[in-house]
């Protein structure tokens, strides 16, 4: 094979347009390697859990396994961290190394007690809602506490509420509000 000027011109234009590339590559894992890490304790296959708590039962972690940390979380009152796209891995399972780079903006969850609870709902117009339960042990994000006086509820859903004797939440509540609320537990 015969090279010319124009051969000659096109590989050394095509070696550093590779060359760029393998940097960009590289730098990037260096970003990566600077990361926090959490590594897998020896011994422990650590099981995965999702935003709610709830265990994802499909996948594990193996002992000595590195995974990079997306956030660092308090989801049921336990510190967790995000290993994949709603997945986190106990932070008693394994060691972190490296530096958070953001903490997580906790979400307020509350943990249902072991034997559940009614749900309760505030005044609506139209039908009026059925009576429910909520299961034993379960865990819901909660996006209002409100207090009427005498009890506090935590609402888990449009309208919907439990009652805080029925729950523990997983943080403090920055605002309580108090409010007229008279709640009822639908019919039956």
């Amino acid at each position: 094979m015969k090279f010319t000027s124009k051969s000659a011109t096109l590989v050394a234009a095509l070696l550093m347009a590779t060359t760029g590339a393998i940097t960009t590559l590289s730098s990037n894992n260096t970003e990566v390697n600077a990361a926090t890490v959490a590594t897998v304790k020896s011994g422990v296959t650590a099981q995965l859990y999702n935003s709610n708590g709830a265990w994802v039962t499909d996948r594990a972690l193996a002992p000595n396994t590195a995974w990079r940390v997306g956030t660092i979380s308090k989801i049921a009152g336990v510190t967790m961290y995000q290993v994949a796209t709603n997945e986190y891995l106990r932070a008693s399972d394994s060691t972190l190394t490296g530096q958070p780079q953001q903490q997580a903006t906790t979400s307020l969850v509350a943990t249902m007690n072991s034997n559940g609870g009614p749900l309760y709902f505030s005044a609506t117009k139209g039908d009026p809602a059925r009576y429910q339960t909520m299961g034993a042990n379960t865990a819901w994000r909660v996006s209002h506490v409100v207090s009427n006086g005498k009890d506090t509820f935590y609402e888990v859903g449009l309208g919907t509420f439990v009652n805080a004797k029925d729950a523990q939440l997983n943080m403090t509540p920055s605002n309580v509000e108090t409010i007229g609320f008279d709640p009822y537990l639908g019919m039956k």
